[in-house]
């Protein structure tokens, strides 16, 4: 459990032993109602100016494209928690109010992590090829629009897969959820980015400030 990174999603700048315990509390919850699920497939993928051709697909996104930059091939991913996280906390909104927040922040942080150590078959591939992986790059970062979950989702086939599904405004069910992209490049030097400092959005309260 990373209470640092969890802390961090709470706005919370200390730790106080109240507030300990309810992260203990929540984190034991989220653990024992988690039932994760993970696809991914590999993608030809071509670099170009304002986007990139995925699968011979082209996705508009100048952040995207100069994340992949130098890349030659990628991993589309998909992993969630599973309904039973969205159950506890919609559960925990009518007992227990309080510990919601801690909750949202530590499946947040699960997801995270989880969806990281899922991706050992990525990893392995990478490895194999003396290749290194750039950090997932997902929906929603930077100029990269929600909408292209759709393609994610087709080209994965997510919902039949792992049960996630899409609401109207491309927002995944259930909600502790991540799709990403992950290239592979031959460079390790431009493969440490934190997902913080791969987003361009300066003024998110969640930005890391150590970085």
């Amino acid at each position: 459990m990373n209470q640092k990174e969890i802390l961090r999603y709470l706005g919370a700048s200390c730790r106080e032993p109240q507030l300990e315990g309810m992260i203990g509390q929540a984190w034991e919850k989220v653990v024992r109602a988690a039932s994760p699920r993970y696809v991914s497939g590999r993608f030809s993928l071509v670099v170009e100016q304002g986007g990139v051709t995925l699968g011979g697909t082209y996705l508009s996104s100048f952040t995207l494209a100069d994340h992949l930059r130098g890349c030659k091939e990628a991993f589309l991913t998909a992993f969630t928690l599973g309904p039973g996280v969205d159950a506890l906390i919609k559960r925990c909104e009518l007992t227990d109010m309080p510990l919601v927040p801690v909750l949202q922040a530590c499946a947040a942080v699960y997801t995270e992590e989880q969806a990281d150590a899922a991706q050992e078959d990525i990893r392995t591939y990478a490895r194999d090829r003396s290749l290194y992986l750039r950090p997932r790059y997902s929906p929603g970062y930077g100029d990269f629009p929600l909408s292209c979950q759709r393609f994610l989702f087709e080209a994965l086939q997510v919902s039949k897969k792992i049960g996630i599904t899409l609401t109207e405004s491309c927002l995944m069910l259930p909600m502790k959820s991540i799709t990403g992209v992950v290239g592979l490049s031959p460079d390790p030097s431009l493969c440490h980015v934190g997902r913080c400092m791969a987003c361009a959005s300066e003024n998110c309260p969640f930005r890391r400030t150590d970085e």
